[in-house]
């Protein structure tokens, strides 16, 4: 203990010598380590622990499949679910439910919420207890008892009050009065954004029905039993039953996958490319300090010296070293997790609302046990880290044993010094390798999301208001209702000032896979569309241009011949060359009603990657959906048509609740936020590497120009003149960023290919990137090396001469 405290007071001292370079060294430090505190932060909550159940690993997603056709995740039909429930031996439990969006009714207006109905085993399969209450008993499944509600935390302190009190208390939902039995904990939101479960119930013929596949499933692997196991234990299930009814379950499969891997699937790639990112972040920062440690270690050579003539073991002069690269790491590791702490502050207000309901996880990034530990951890291998080359050097077998050099006085320009040079050189090469990885990562996240922005969505997002409702079942059950609901509100809505145009788009079931009349059966991953089902001004309102044919008009009605619109994608690809209008086709295999393509309109495109996705637009009043979303075109700023399209469904129906208002712009701005949001701490990472990689290559030639300057001085007093001297001088970093840049360009490259792959091709490579910060990261080294370069031009050559 007393070895260790006299470590620690000759090493505090010796960084206090010099206040500036030891502040400098906590400070990249800390960029470096709170940039991987922060990313270790949204690791763990978005990747590691997205939802808060104790068997996480064993909890899988299983869905129906189609492996014919290549169609994953299908629904789950009711009589499929009790048949694994009963048959399968790989789960200790499996769980259904079905989302529930309907009205909550009792309060001044009536209001959209998010609901779902669960089987009993819902909740033990996961694992959660309610915070207050309880939840559902096994007998509640029916629909005679169906009538207890549990709510989430966020329900309970907005409209409960947080009084424990409440419970027993009732809610009208879609009509239905429920009791509410329980509260679960501030952390439970499974499924995303939702607030009441109830009870799902089956009636006698649901309980039957293997054609309507409606149901979401959970299961709970049983200990020691694998993956692989549960999807051959599921497998034979479906086989058996394919066997047993072959008009809903022939070729139909299972999908077995851990619930981690599907709630963040997109955000996880984001994420862990962001903490790659900062690792590198990271490791330029300890090159950066190992440098700076490695010059002072040679400057040091008659200390150790010293110290081994006197009996210092090797252990002793790399504890001294290893102990003050301690006392630089743990103020930069504190300092870097004041920085994290600080980035999830600012991250949390600049999110979008929304987001919260899509992200699982993201509302525990935070500081807590594990980041501390984590931050403390990463803070002491950085110091290993930083020790390293400078420990390696100075307690060598050469360097321990032969005082004698290491204590004349010119030692500085032995081979030793000349060595430890060229590792400084190697290292502020490999700074500049580092700098332009990240350089070019982060111009082509940032190329990407311009382009994304820049994609023609195939339709007019400009001056488009968007409104969604969902129908109750209760008030809504027949399609006649729905469609009537339909032919009030567009009258009302193309009533309210500065609206040209007012359309319905509702999103119906799946289509099983592209069926045409007289051609062979679809071949295994070909393009199957996704179903909308709209009124006839849609296509107006959207501003989506029919190529050919005509649009859906106010005479495909119910009666009339059932017919469709494709998008281009789709009819380029089933009718290549060829005219499909007249042609006929169906979107289910059990389905007997053939629709006729009565036009071919542009393609709605993603903005992710600006691929055109396959669409097929059937009349509303042909297959009405309770799931609408209302389109509003206006002539001014479609804010102002808000408040009025809101009173004109009002007057429509006062119980129907209207959501999710907001304009096409700022739908796409929240749907967007996630990638910008990456490419601003992209650009930070870059900013960070740049300055770091600036530094290395200035304090390299810096050094050397001190340790040259006799040598200077003697050139200039023979007659060199002050370009020679400078160009002598600046080649020193133009080497160093030239064989920085030779490394670091093809292995940006490779690099940036692997980038790409992860987050699914949306990070296009460019040359013009690649050159950019190429040139701009050698003319920063340059200038780098110009300072101490023109400072060497200068130098007198009687100080010089005298110079030690």
């Amino acid at each position: 203990m007393d070895s260790l405290l006299r470590d620690l007071r000759h090493g505090v001292r010796l960084l206090a010598n010099k206040p500036g370079a030891t502040l400098l060294m906590i400070v990249a430090l800390a960029l470096g380590i709170g940039l991987n505190a922060s990313s270790f932060m949204m690791v763990d909550a978005l990747v590691l622990h997205p939802l808060p159940f104790p068997n996480l690993g064993r909890i899988m997603s299983i869905a129906e499949t189609i492996p014919k056709l290549r169609a994953e995740r299908d629904a789950v039909a009711p009589a499929n679910f009790r048949d694994w429930r009963e048959q399968s031996r790989s789960f200790d439990r499996l769980a259904a439910f079905r989302p529930l969006e309907g009205a909550l009714t009792g309060g001044p207006e009536a209001e959209h919420i998010m609901a779902t109905a669960v089987s009993p085993d819902f909740f033990p399969l996961l694992g959660i207890s309610p915070e207050l209450g309880r939840t559902f008993r096994a007998d509640e499944n029916e629909p005679a008892r169906a009538g207890v509600a549990v709510v989430s935390h966020g329900f309970w302190l907005s409209r409960l009050s947080s009084s424990p009190h409440l419970l027993g208390s009732s809610l009208s939902l879609d009509g239905r009065r429920y009791t509410i039995v329980g509260v679960m904990p501030a952390d439970f939101n499974l499924p995303l954004g939702n607030e009441i479960w109830v009870p799902l119930a089956f009636n006698t013929g649901e309980s039957a029905d293997r054609a309507q596949r409606s149901l979401a499933v959970l299961g709970l692997l049983r200990p020691g039993v694998s993956v692989l196991r549960a999807r051959q234990d599921l497998h034979g299930i479906a086989v058996r039953l394919a066997r047993a009814y072959p008009l809903t379950n022939e070729g139909r499969e299972v999908l077995v996958t851990p619930i981690r891997d599907t709630v963040n699937e997109g955000t996880d790639r984001f994420t862990l490319v962001l903490m790659a990112t900062a690792g590198f972040v990271l490791l330029l920062a300890c090159v950066n300090i190992a440098n700076m440690q490695l010059a002072r270690a040679v400057q040091r050579q008659k200390e150790i010296a010293v110290r081994t003539a006197i009996g210092a073991g090797r252990w002793h002069i790399l504890r001294q070293l290893l102990t003050e690269s301690v006392l630089l790491a743990i103020p930069g590791g504190a300092l870097g997790l004041c920085l994290a702490a600080w980035d999830m502050d600012l991250r949390g207000r600049l999110i979008p609302a929304q987001v919260y309901y899509w992200v699982a996880g993201i509302r525990n990034m935070r500081v807590d046990g594990r980041v501390v530990a984590y931050t403390f951890a990463l803070s002491l291998i950085a110091a290993v880290l930083c020790v390293l080359p400078a420990a390696l050097r100075l307690i060598s077998s050469r360097m321990a044993t032969d005082t004698s050099e290491a204590l004349k006085e010119c030692g500085r320009s032995s081979s030793g010094a000349s060595s430890a040079g060229r590792m400084r050189t190697a290292f502020a090469t490999a700074e500049v390798c580092l700098a332009l990885v990240l350089l070019i990562g982060a111009g082509l996240m940032v190329r990407t999301f311009q382009r994304m922005l820049a994609v023609n969505a195939g339709f007019d997002p400009n001056n488009l208001l968007t409104m969604q409702t969902s129908l109750s079942a209760t008030r809504y059950h027949a399609d006649a209702q729905i469609r009537g609901f339909a032919d009030r509100s567009l009258p009302a809505l193309q009533s309210v000032p500065g609206v040209n145009e007012a359309a319905v788009d509702s999103v119906a079931p799946p289509a099983e896979a592209f069926y045409r009349q007289g051609s062979p059966e679809p071949r295994p991953g070909e393009p199957v569309p996704s179903i909308h089902a709209v009124t006839p001004r849609f296509f107006a309102a959207l501003r989506l241009p029919l190529l050919s044919g005509r649009a859906i008009e106010s005479s495909d009605g119910p009666a009339a011949e059932g017919v469709v619109v494709l998008s281009e994608v789709v009819a380029r690809h089933y009718w290549p060359g060829d005219n499909p209008i007249g042609r006929r086709i169906r979107l289910h295999g059990a389905d007997t009603r053939w629709l006729t393509v009565i036009g071919v309109c542009g393609d709605v495109r993603e903005w992710f990657n600006g691929r055109p996705v396959p669409r097929a637009y059937v009349p509303f009043h042909q297959s009405p959906q309770r799931s609408l979303s209302l389109l509003l075109r206006t002539s001014v700023d479609p804010t102002l048509a808000a408040t009025g399209a809101r009173a004109r469904m009002h007057e429509v129906d006062r119980a129907q609740p209207m959501f999710d208002i907001k304009t096409m712009q700022q739908q796409l701005a929240e749907e967007t936020s996630g990638v910008r949001a990456s490419a601003v701490s992209m650009i930070i990472y870059a900013a960070i590497a740049l300055l770091l990689a600036i530094s290395g290559v200035y304090a390299v030639v810096s050094y050397s120009v001190e340790q040259r300057t006799h040598e200077i001085g003697i050139r200039i007093a023979l007659g060199a003149g002050r370009a020679q001297v400078v160009r002598m001088t600046l080649g020193q970093a133009l080497r160093i960023a030239a064989v920085g840049l030779a490394i670091g360009i093809p292995a940006a490259f490779a690099l940036m290919r692997l980038m790409s792959a992860v987050l699914y091709g949306a990070v296009a490579l460019d040359a013009l990137t690649f050159a950019a910060f190429a040139a701009t990261l050698a003319a920063c080294a340059l200038l780098a090396g110009y300072l101490p370069a023109r400072r060497a031009a200068s130098t007198d050559p009687i100080a010089a001469l005298r110079h030690e």
